[in-house]
């Protein structure tokens, strides 16, 4: 059922390709985690960057970590592994 794992997005504010995936997954009813690095104080960005690191070491914007790892916006692996139809 979709919904049920676990979504985390790292995202910037201003990226258009991180705002198309949080449309993506807001369209589908999935909730998920939103994690805009830009917008964070300095301190909370080393963290979230290295964090973002252990899951995509090239530190790329969106990176979606769906219970694995998933970088940048790929519709039909998101419908996969979020189990849409």
């Amino acid at each position: 059922m979709p919904g049920q794992k676990k979504v985390r997005v790292y995202s910037l504010s201003t990226c258009p390709t991180c705002k198309r995936v949080k449309k993506f997954l807001s369209d589908n009813n999935i909730k998920f985690e939103n994690i805009e690095v830009d917008l964070l104080d300095s301190g909370e960005q080393w963290v979230a960057s290295k964090e973002l690191r252990k899951y995509n070491p090239e530190a790329t914007y969106p990176t979606v970590v769906v219970e694995e790892v998933i970088c940048g916006y790929d519709e039909e692996l998101l419908k996969k592994v979020i189990e849409i139809k």
